[in-house]
């Protein structure tokens, strides 16, 4: 209510000006007339979400979600994948395989090591419907069996059964059909689990055995099968016959079917008299597209001539199928002519003085001119080595492949299956695998890269295979004998140590400069910079949030008061030698009154001739708006604002 003279008076405008007045004069007092200054942060909610009445349910959804469903969710994702191993093979399975394999591991001991994966115990449990067809399916193939091979798990021998009757070519029961396409769909990957365990523990005998197991599963045919019977309309009888007329022929010459290929088509037809056109014609387009590969090899050490005990050897082996047609792409590095023609060089070199200045110098450009073009040519052979041959990158074998897979001829086997090639390098004395790598790119040209330590001094020999997973006959091995030279003495230090001292000059190099504390931790005057920024960003929203919350008021700015107070003798010196330089500033470059209000509060309140920081800003006073040219003078008009 306002009081009843001034009612009277008819001064009650007035009245209201004077109390605006004081309030815009009078910030600490009764707050900035303009509103709250400081910095909130809120999020846009439904309103039920909000609303009274669905806190408890709200609250109730949390708590299941957050305690129940995902610590749920994450607990069985953890609980399923936990049971595999990076090749999609169950630990359980692995652990099984381990105990079951060793070095000298026989072809056909594998059918009962695959039988007993736990896929296949939980996928194709003995069922009662299936107990007269599986036991008479047992009766015929069971004479095959392995004796003491520990089978007394029903699942196990259920699964043994099945693989003895596929490679055997028995007919199976409509009742076990679904059982045997599970366990055809989920035996390769089980033996690729298999044969990363034999390579991890260098299994050489075992290795080789596991690859046969898949070349016959592949085929359908029974342990030391002849590889004819791969082809197509071919019987024992076929076999026998072809038989008769390749034998007079040299074992050494290769195998039984690549003989026959390299036989006339004429001359086949002749000896093989009882099959007719097409099936010869299917013959000949099995022959056409069976494997036939070439191996050749280069091993050394990086820029040395001799092999050292410990050096490390780069085997690059270049394995080439000459069933699959013609990679317009490849370019083999011997033939690119990477030495200086130096016969080019003495043509264009002829018509000038030996030892010359002028000759001295157009051969420089020459050699320049070659130099150029020689990196050059290393560039692209790089870049094309890196296409084509990812695994020696950073790709590996996620890699997409040069060409789509080359599909297998396996009429018996259920599921399409492709040629898979790996080379295997292997040392003869000791019967260890060395080393390893998946040929991946489905191409004519191929080359892998082997790095392994050399051996003690003397003559070392190793074999060189090149195995396919799904065709028997077809695999190649070539012999590598490498001459090792005793190291010096002063060069005795072992290969660890070697690869350690590289390491520690890696790290050092790698090793970032510590920031310097004239840049704020930075290391140049960019980073000072950006730390400047930063920390003034930073700054500024501390100061609004201590601002908004009254803590400024209350704790900081006492504390600068007196720091203020301690130190004005020195300010003011200071600040009367920069007056003029920052009223010009001020002038000519930036009016800071527009961020003064930020100040407004930071005084000494004991120093009326020096009140401020800012010396355009009187102690309380925020007249300097109404000098905003943008603003309306609506004050003056009342004579002196300064009331309180």
């Amino acid at each position: 209510m306002l009081p009843q003279a001034l009612l009277d008076s008819g001064s009650a405008i007035e009245f209201l000006f004077v109390c605006w007045t004081r309030v815009i004069c009078s910030p600490c007092r009764y707050g900035n007339p303009d509103g709250y200054h400081g910095t909130s942060v809120t999020i846009g909610l439904p309103s039920w979400l909000t609303d009274k009445d669905n806190e408890l349910a709200i609250l109730v959804a949390y708590f299941v979600a957050l305690i129940v469903i995902i610590p749920t969710v994450v607990g069985l994702w953890w609980r399923n994948s936990s049971k595999f191993l990076e090749d999609g093979v169950m630990q359980n399975t692995a652990y099984r395989f381990y105990r079951q394999v060793s070095e000298h591991t026989a072809t056909k001991f594998m059918p009962g090591i695959l039988a007993s994966a736990v896929e296949f115990c939980e996928g194709v449990p003995c069922k009662n419907n299936q107990a007269d067809d599986l036991s008479r399916l047992h009766k015929r193939v069971s004479e095959h069996f392995v004796k003491n091979q520990g089978d007394v798990n029903n699942d196990i021998m259920k699964v043994k059964t099945l693989l003895y009757a596929f490679l055997l070519r028995e007919p199976v029961p409509p009742s076990l059909q679904a059982d045997m396409q599970y366990v055809l769909g989920s035996a390769h990957r089980l033996l690729n689990g298999l044969l990363n365990i034999c390579m991890e523990q260098r299994f050489v005998t075992a290795t080789l055995n596991v690859i046969e197991f898949s070349q016959l599963l592949t085929q359908a045919l029974w342990f030391h099968s002849n590889p004819l019977l791969q082809l197509p309309h071919f019987d024992m009888t076929q076999v026998k016959n072809c038989m008769r007329f390749l034998g007079s022929k040299d074992a050494k010459s290769g195998s039984s079917i690549d003989r026959l290929r390299e036989m006339d088509p004429a001359a086949r037809r002749e000896n093989l008299s009882k099959l007719s056109e097409a099936q010869h014609n299917d013959i000949d387009l099995f022959l056409a597209n069976f494997p036939d590969i070439e191996i050749s090899f280069d091993a050394r050490v990086e820029d040395e001539e001799d092999v050292r005990e410990g050096d490390v050897l780069n085997l690059t082996v270049k394995v080439e199928r000459k069933h699959l047609s013609e990679d317009p792409t490849w370019v083999d590095s011997d033939e690119e002519g990477d030495e200086p023609d130096e016969g080019l060089f003495d043509k264009q070199l002829a018509h000038l003085e030996e030892d010359s200045d002028e000759y001295e110098t157009k051969k420089e450009e020459l050699m320049d001119e070659w130099r150029d073009a020689y990196f050059e040519r290393q560039k692209r052979k790089r870049e094309r080595e890196k296409s084509r041959n990812p695994q020696a990158g950073e790709l590996g074998f996620a890699a997409k492949p040069l060409n789509e897979p080359v599909p297998v001829h396996a009429p018996f086997f259920p599921f399409e299956r492709f040629e898979q090639w790996m080379v295997l390098l292997v040392d003869v004395k000791s019967n260890k695998l060395v080393g390893s790598q998946k040929l991946s790119q489905n191409s004519r040209f191929e080359k892998v890269q082997l790095k392994f330590l050399a051996p003690r001094e003397g003559v070392v020999h190793y074999e060189i295979h090149c195995v396919c997973s799904a065709y028997l006959g077809c695999d190649k091995k070539v012999l590598m004998k490498k001459s090792i030279v005793k190291r010096k003495e002063e060069e005795t230090k072992s290969a660890a140590e070697l690869a350690e001292d590289e390491d520690d000059e890696e790290e050092e190099e790698e090793e970032e400069p510590e920031g310097k504390w004239y840049y704020l931790g930075g290391n140049s005057v960019g980073e000072l910079i950006l730390n400047i920024i930063a920390l003034g960003i930073a700054g500024v929203m501390l100061f609004n949030f201590l601002y908004s919350r009254g803590l400024w008021q209350k704790y900081v700015q006492p504390i600068f008061e007196w720091v203020l107070l301690v130190l004005w003798p020195v300010l003011s010196v200071v600040g009367n030698k920069l007056l003029p330089w920052w009223m010009w500033f001020t002038v000519n470059v930036y009016d800071f009154r527009h961020i003064a209000f930020l100040f407004e509060n930071m005084t000494a309140a004991e120093f009326d001739a020096n009140a401020t920081l800012s010396t355009r800003i009187v102690k309380n006073d925020t007249s300097f708006l109404n000098e905003d040219p943008f603003k309306p003078n609506l004050y003056n008009t009342f004579g002196n604002p300064d009331l309180d």
